[in-house]
């Protein structure tokens, strides 16, 4: 059959997956402008543009400007002339779907004007067209500097609040705190909205409680810091602990200066995942875990780990370990990862990690090839009774991010699949390992295996 003769609904699936499909990142070279045509795409690494299905046939544009699906998730970035304006605007026309009510995924980056006005301008012509459109928004992703304020005042005084608007992510930057109360009101107005995520500028509303009363915390599902601070993190959590499934903090962050409000213990009763990317220091991770009860966590990443500090000696380990047991939960998945490898070893092999189906190591262990030896070697361990692996026996993803030797990872697989008597019952299903040259420190191969499908 002559592609050209393919009929309309499979013509269509083949155009959603060559617009949604980006699994490869686009490489954009930071001194060459881009064409207009690619300020304006689905998605920041898109190498595929709808336009260009209208440029082949009769047929193809007409089916192409007919699926409002292929328009309908828009990531407008570095619009600096008219021609981007309308480029934008046709994408809104053509996401409108037959009813002009097709739901909008939106992506708005601004890049800093320096005085530069005709960019600004431009920019603000496509905020106006995005805020006329604002009864679709579906989700929308703001990247702001303050000279886009004004663009945004059309939206505060809308007859109707929100209504489809599901999610946001905000990140301000030179805004003023009025500015941040309005667009945040604005955008929480929602009945709808689930999921927020708040750039480094929302730290500063907080800290004036500013918004804090008008965020819907007791409605959210999703919400995900550049910074906060652990009172605010107790505050927020109190007020959603009947709702919150997902909490992601980039850092926590501690004040110089004493804060003598107690902090609460706090039951979140479906929170099931979370993940703090930094603290300050073990004691502070202490102070955090010890007034959380969490009975649903299945998911926790603690990519930097506990960091090292000999003022203050009480483990982070010690109040992690707290936290899983008076929370009697059943860890799934976790990731780790700190300077101190040797201790990681001990405190995995606690049992209450023994429902994890999904391990990864940020450790450097490249970088302790005696841990390292001994991670593997732990994992190899059958257990006497039933020659089953003593830990994790659950495991089927594992993923190191820097270790010294693929063949003792390949050991250790072969060990695992002895235990389970074959590749047929072992539960282990997917290994990722980057290999590290000690003598360079530099990645040697990366080691890949799949083990789903072997006999």
């Amino acid at each position: 059959m002559n592609v050209l003769e393919l009929p309309a609904e499979m013509l269509g699936k083949i155009f959603n997956h060559y617009v949604h499909d980006h699994w490869k990142g686009r490489q954009v070279d930071p001194e060459r402008p881009l064409s207009k045509l690619r300020r304006i795409s689905a998605y920041s690494d898109s190498q595929t543009h709808p336009v260009d299905l209208t440029h082949t046939c009769r047929l193809w544009r007409n089916t192409a400007i007919s699926m409002p699906q292929l328009w309908a998730t828009i990531h407008a970035f570095e619009i600096a002339s008219e021609g981007d304006v309308k480029m934008f605007e046709l994408w809104l026309e053509r996401s409108a779907g037959h009813d002009g009510a097709y739901p909008l995924i939106l992506t708005i980056r601004q890049m800093q004007s320096r005085g530069e006005e005709a960019p600004v301008q431009c920019f603000g012509e496509v905020i106006s067209l995005a805020v006329s459109q604002h009864q679709r928004w579906r989700h929308i992703s703001l990247s702001l500097y303050g000279d886009s304020q004004p663009f945004f005042e059309p939206l505060y005084t809308v007859p109707l609040p929100l209504s489809t608007l599901r999610g946001f992510q905000v990140d301000f930057n030179q805004w003023d705190l009025d500015g941040l109360h309005h667009l945040i009101g604005a955008l929480c107005s929602s009945t709808a909205l689930r999921s927020v995520q708040f750039g480094a500028g929302f730290f500063r509303t907080l800290e004036s409680d500013l918004v804090f009363d008008i965020v819907p915390w007791d409605r959210l599902t999703t919400v995900t810091f550049r910074a906060l601070r652990p009172s605010h993190f107790i505050r927020i959590l109190s007020s959603s602990m009947d709702t919150l499934q997902q909490l992601s903090i980039s850092c926590l962050i501690f004040l110089c200066r004493v804060d003598k409000t107690p902090i609460p213990y706090v039951t979140m009763r479906r929170l099931q995942s979370l993940r703090i990317e930094a603290f300050p220091t073990r004691k502070h991770a202490e102070d955090t875990f010890g007034k959380l009860f969490l009975p649903s966590l299945r998911e926790l990443y603690l990519p930097m780990g506990f960091p090292e500090d000999p003022e203050l000696r009480p483990s982070g380990w010690e109040s992690l370990l707290s936290l899983l047991e008076r929370s009697n939960c059943k860890l799934q998945t976790f990731e780790y990862g700190d300077d101190n490898a040797p201790e990681l070893i001990e405190n995995l092999k606690s049992p209450l990690f023994e429902h994890l189906t999904s391990l990864r190591v940020t450790s450097d262990l490249a970088q302790h090839p005696d841990v390292s030896v001994q991670l593997l070697a732990a994992l190899s361990e059958a257990c006497e009774e039933t020659q089953r692996p003593r830990m994790f026996p659950l495991l089927e993803t594992l993923i190191l991010d820097s270790v010294h030797s693929g063949d003792s990872v390949q050991e250790m697989v072969s060990t695992r699949v002895a235990a389970y008597g074959g590749y047929g019952r072992l539960k282990l299903r997917r290994i990722y390992a980057q290999v590290i040259d000690p003598d360079s420190e530099e990645p040697e191969y990366a080691l890949e295996m799949d083990l789903h499908e072997r006999k």
